[in-house]
């Protein structure tokens, strides 16, 4: 049994050769393509992976899932050659690979669509696809637009790319699916997909999935890495789960449940995600007023979040939500309307206006516009506070080390030191740096856009819990997701937007994914409290309550 598996479990099947066929729909011949046995591997002081074993057979989906920094992507630069393990043994198609060596491990038959691109930038589209093709697999060098066009075709994965198109022009959406069409152009016997996902919407996971399918009906072995757990239930045969470096088993999809691969991951119930609600006996008083507010591709919404309250914001992707955040934060000015913070009004038209007003924005993409990658933990958690810690114009080390340190141990940060630069840390440990923020600077309201984007489940209830800790502390908190579960646990009411407006208010008591859903996807008049004799959906307007 693989080191970690719990004892007792039904549903486990040990991650060995012997048993291995026995999950799911995966061919009880199929031979092993990826067969990583004993692996270990030490960063430092970390522990990476500890005697972990892992395989993947022709004609096989094995889905790999775990935390952000529990050894998912070491254990595939291990598999690519990438990264030299301390101990263990790999093989690609029953080959040995000799340690660090991406060129044999593509030789043997392993392809890798890598998580954050590996494209010439400049390039167009039909030379990546030159480039990334074995050299006795490249067409005459002047037919590469036809070849490319055919390959986009075969693949099925419905991205419509103009051959000559610079990939670095491309939206991150075709960027990701671009990535796996790369991969493909090697035909490999073993495929390995770090989080293929992330910035697909249904459609394009639906094209994906499709694609995946169609490669393990020619009997190649995918290996797929994804946080998105109901996608991995959907499309593998297998999972397996790593929890701090060690493998907790592997498991037949079909017959586990996504609340037991959650309990697998994190080590604790499901139940206990989502921190509970502030009690509603407690003062409330308007925070943050929105009256008639207008701005590029959005407008005109009228809302109110009081202290202590969490607000969601649903609605399809591009229906104005970006917009909105970037006004609130000052960073777009609004082209009309009204907005008060804590009784102040304010004009929005700069950043350090709704930065004094104290309002905080948690940007959604926060390699680019939230942290310092080269900066380490303690600059990047304080750097929007450091008059708390400054006397007569002087930083006070000592005591902002102590604030930092508290703050890390407190939100779990797994860091090696404070001073680690954060672009060495998991997503998860990075997105709670930037979440840091707001237990020292304490503002009045917090603008969280997609605060779990790429993050682990583990990481997301540290962030859940963070988020509730400073609503209970009297913080107004208007939280953007694309997750209806995220919504439906973590917020008191939330607001549903399409084509710039608000549509919809679902108080609390209605709050659940499916009736989100409905919500999004019927558009207004969906909430019998919030609906217009014309059928329309009618939030609360400030300006009404006070007249």
């Amino acid at each position: 049994m693989t080191e970690g598996t719990p004892a007792g479990e039904s549903t486990t099947l040990p991650a060995s050769p012997a048993n291995a066929g026995q999950a799911g729909a995966v061919p009880a011949g199929g031979e092993l393509v990826l067969e990583l046995t004993g692996v270990s591997r030490q960063f430092g002081a970390v522990r990476a992976l500890t005697n972990v074993s892992f395989e993947c057979r022709a004609g096989e989906i094995h889905a790999l899932v775990g935390e952000n920094g529990s050894g998912k992507s070491t254990l595939l630069g291990i598999a690519s050659g990438f990264v030299d393990p301390d101990l263990g043994e790999i093989r690609i198609g029953g080959q040995r690979l000799r340690t660090d060596s991406p060129a044999q491990a593509r030789k043997l038959g392993l392809a890798m669509a890598y998580q954050d691109g590996s494209s010439v930038g400049m390039e167009p589209v039909k030379n990546n696809f030159y480039f990334a093709a074995p050299p006795d697999q490249r067409p005459p060098y002047w037919r590469r637009k036809k070849w490319a066009r055919k390959l986009l075709a075969d693949f099925d994965l419905d991205i419509e790319l103009f051959p000559d198109v610079p990939a670095g022009f491309l939206t991150m959406a075709d960027r990701q699916l671009f990535e796996v069409a790369k991969a493909l152009v090697t035909d490999p016997k073993v495929l390995l997909l770090d989080e293929p996902t992330t910035a697909l919407g249904p459609d394009e996971v639906e094209a994906l999935h499709r694609t995946i399918v169609a490669c393990k009906d020619r009997g190649v072995g995918v290996v797929y890495v994804s946080h998105r757990l109901p996608e991995v239930l959907e499309v593998a045969d297998r999972v397996t789960v790593l929890r701090d470096g060690v493998s907790q088993g592997t498991f037949d999809a079909r017959a586990t449940t996504e609340h037991e691969l959650v309990e697998r991951i994190v080590g604790r119930p499901f139940e206990a995600a989502f921190p509970p609600r502030d009690p509603l006996g407690s003062e409330k008083k308007d925070v943050l007023v929105v009256d008639g507010l207008q701005g590029q591709s959005f407008g005109p919404v009228s809302f109110s979040v009081e202290s202590g309250e969490i607000v969601g914001i649903a609605g399809a992707e591009g229906n104005g939500q970006q917009q909105l955040f970037d006004t609130l934060s000052g960073r777009t000015p609004p082209r009309a309307g009204r907005v008060e913070c804590a009784g102040e009004e304010l004009t929005l038209v700069s950043t350090h206006e709704a930065v004094r007003a104290g309002i905080m924005l948690l940007p959604g993409d926060r390699k680019t516009e939230a942290l310092m990658g080269v900066l380490g933990v303690r600059v990047n958690a304080s750097v929007q506070s450091l008059r708390r810690f400054s006397l007569a114009g002087i930083l006070r080390r000592r005591a902002e080390r102590d604030a930092i340190g508290d703050l890390v141990e407190r939100l779990d940060i797994r860091t090696p030191s404070l001073d680690q630069p954060v672009e060495f840390l998991s997503g998860g440990n990075q997105q709670k740096v930037s979440v840091s923020r707001s237990f020292l600077e304490e503002p009045s309201v917090i603008l969280a856009y997609e605060p779990t984007q790429g993050v682990d489940v583990g990481s997301r209830f540290d962030i859940y819990n963070a988020l509730r800790t400073r609503s209970n502390a009297g913080a107004a908190l208007l939280v953007k997701s694309s997750d209806p579960i995220e919504l439906a646990g973590l917020c008191d009411r939330v607001l549903v937007m399409s084509r710039g407006t608000i549509v919809e208010e679902i108080p609390g008591d209605e709050l659940d994914e499916v009736r989100i859903v409905e919500a999004i996807v019927r558009g207004p008049g969906m909430s019998k409290s919030a609906r217009s004799p014309l059928g329309v959906a009618m939030p609360k307007s400030p300006s009404k309550q006070a007249s």
